[in-house]
């Protein structure tokens, strides 16, 4: 397979993109449904609900940018006692 300017193959870009397409949805997925649920069994819709969303959008943003902006060597930083 012919790699790209990368060094990747494009399978892997393409799951890669994948990846970070799921993982900015899933978290707002997930803790959406959780504050739904509890707003039935507690009455508090949709409170419960919306901040469930608001931290599910913030969960994936922060995955996100961990997923995006990660060093070109695929390491973690110098700063952690590397």
């Amino acid at each position: 397979m012919p790699l790209e300017p990368s060094g990747r193959a494009p399978l892997q870009e393409a799951l890669r993109y994948a990846q970070v397409g799921i993982m900015l949805v899933a978290p707002m997925v997930a803790l959406g449904a959780a504050g739904f649920v509890l707003d039935r069994r507690f009455g508090s819709a949709p409170w419960l609900l919306l901040s469930g969303l608001v931290l599910g959008m913030a969960a994936g943003f922060v995955t996100f940018l961990r997923l995006v902006l990660e060093p070109p060597s695929g390491g973690r930083g110098r700063g952690r006692g590397q």
